[in-house]
């Protein structure tokens, strides 16, 4: 520790001392435009960590909505809940990066640790504390970047509220998808996936997926219930954000069974969710937005710590999950292709070094 103390701390000073105070740091400054811009490193105050960005990773659901422009709501005012649009804005809430300074009142934090942070895509980030999560030396970079986004799975999964032995259907094989079934895989459950690009197919079977339909499958419920030992499954987690799939799952579920709805919706419906065949069914349609403030043992701090000890212990294995590596000045690119031919992407790792 002691080496990358001297190391860090002397680049850092030479730095500051030649005057090179400056960082970069991404903005999407309209609908389809992202950018970087420069601006001065943060300064902490006595209660603050500094913290130099090893990697970032992209969230291609919520990023590429903020890059595109697409509001929360059918008026076009909101970009987040309680945020209304605003141009410039910073994007992404994924950053591993390691501590370069530190506020002389904050304690058990070493020059070098390596952290984990929701900060946006930028060279430096000014952190409190109680927001990073320390990254044990087993967890490589790439992986600890990935955090919150696992977390998007993770409460999907928690949502549901499942039993040992239940099955489950996953639609959508995406980067929020292939979490539910990194965790799934971990705890457990029996998951067959249903998704119609074969890249994120190959990714699931790959990850030990029971079994990959196609939503267009003839006999899609005969064919799930009969790799279910002839049981309809338990639970769904649509994470397709598209409404043909919360229809689908509400007719392969089984009667008062669950469809948990990860992904956000930003169109309405073209059918009645609570019409027949679907009111009969006594079908419970949950969101997953979050973590509750209600919910004390498995709040975002203990799930985030849960989720770091799996992969430390490599329970977790979200390998194939990470398909795309970039240099940190290719993000407007990476954005562009998100935006137009996402198809092949499903997890993107941003470089900073």
């Amino acid at each position: 520790m002691y080496k990358t103390f001297t190391r860090l701390w002397l680049i850092q000073y030479i730095l500051v001392i030649l005057g090179f105070t400056t960082m970069k740091k991404l903005v999407v400054t309209g609908p389809n435009t992202a950018d970087f811009i420069t601006t001065e490193i943060p300064s902490i105050n006595t209660n603050q960590i500094l913290v130099k960005t090893i990697c970032t990773a992209i969230s291609t659901g919520t990023e590429i909505r903020v890059y595109k422009g697409i509001s929360i709501d059918a008026d076009n005012k909101f970009m987040f809940p309680n945020m209304h649009w605003s141009y410039p804005v910073e994007n992404g809430y994924s950053t591993v990066g390691e501590i370069v300074e530190i506020g002389k009142d904050v304690l058990g934090y070493e020059i070098g640790q390596r952290v984990f942070t929701s900060e946006t895509h930028k060279q430096y980030s000014a952190c409190n504390p109680q927001d990073v999560f320390k990254i044990p030396s087993g967890i490589p970079s790439e992986y600890a970047a990935m955090l919150n986004i696992l977390q998007v799975g993770h409460i999907a999964l928690r949502s549901a509220n499942p039993t040992f032995g239940e099955n489950l259907v996953i639609a959508g094989l995406g980067v929020i998808g292939l979490s539910v079934l990194a965790y799934c895989k971990t705890f457990g459950f029996n998951a067959i996936g249903i998704e119609t690009i074969s890249k994120r197919q190959l990714i699931a079977e790959s990850m030990g997926v029971l079994s990959v339909l196609n939503p267009d499958d003839s006999n899609l419920q005969k064919i799930v219930e009969q790799k279910f030992n002839g049981n309809p499954p338990d639970f769904a987690i649509e994470a397709a954000s598209n409404w043909n799939a919360i229809e689908m799952c509400q007719g392969l579920v089984k009667e008062d069974g669950k469809i948990v709805v990860v992904s956000r919706h930003t169109a309405a419906p073209k059918y009645n969710p609570v019409g027949h065949p679907y009111f009969g069914k006594r079908q419970s349609i949950i969101s997953s937005y979050g973590f509750s403030e209600n919910n004390t043992r498995w709040n975002r701090l203990n799930c985030m710590n849960l989720t770091i000890q799996l992969l430390e212990n490599k329970r977790l294995d979200i390998s194939a999950l990470i398909t795309d590596k970039i240099q940190w000045d290719e993000l407007p690119s990476m954005y562009a292709k998100l935006s137009n031919n996402p198809e092949t992407t499903v997890g993107v790792i941003v470089n900073w070094n």
